[in-house]
């Protein structure tokens, strides 16, 4: 629904901005005269290459560094071959440890509390709670009014019952049934 009032709306104002137009009357179309073709423009032709090998420029130079000539290499040493020692199969035991324990530290003797004294059981009785006495509320004065004058009710004359729509049946229950109404169309 708001997607038509909304294509509505558009339509709307696009009508209302080309409604100043004056339908298609267009003016007509003018062809413009061809331009005149433009005049060749002579170029001098490119020099052809010549096929002849010009050999690259000469190599400057090396230039000469004088470097120091090398101390001599110190002398070698001979280191002997470590010798082989072969594994051998023996427990060895753990280093000892040495814990140094504290003096022991005498304590006060402790205070034993008295053996309990015997409590007789509970016994399985019933006990009535205590009465309780509630005050009755102080009577409350009663105010009489004085007695209305009443007008006779009109009475109203029975009427007889048209169509009952909910029979009733024997067990006493109402059932509602669904009535359906069947329309021709021609």
């Amino acid at each position: 629904m708001k997607f038509l009032v909304v294509a509505v709306a558009l339509l709307a104002v696009a009508h209302a901005d080309v409604s100043h137009l004056s339908g298609y009357n267009y003016a007509p179309v003018s062809i413009p005269a061809p331009a005149p073709a433009p005049l060749p423009v002579k170029v001098a032709p490119a020099p052809v290459p010549v096929n002849t090998y010009i050999p690259p420029a000469p190599a400057p130079a090396p230039i000469q560094i004088e470097v120091p000539a090398p101390a001599p290499a110190p002398a070698p040493v001979a280191i002997p071959a470590p010798v082989k020692v072969a594994p051998v199969n023996q427990y060895i035991p753990p280093a000892p440890v040495h814990v140094e324990i504290p003096a022991p530290v005498k304590v006060a003797p402790v205070k034993v509390a008295p053996a309990p004294v015997a409590v007789p059981a509970p016994v399985n009785q019933y006990i009535p709670p205590a009465p309780v006495s509630i005050p009755a509320p102080a009577p409350a004065p009663v105010k009489v009014a004085p007695a209305p004058v009443l007008a006779p009710a009109p009475v109203l004359a029975p009427q007889s019952v048209l169509e009952e729509i909910e029979p009733v049946s024997a067990d006493g229950y109402r059932y509602k049934t669904v009535r359906r109404v069947v329309r021709r169309r021609y």
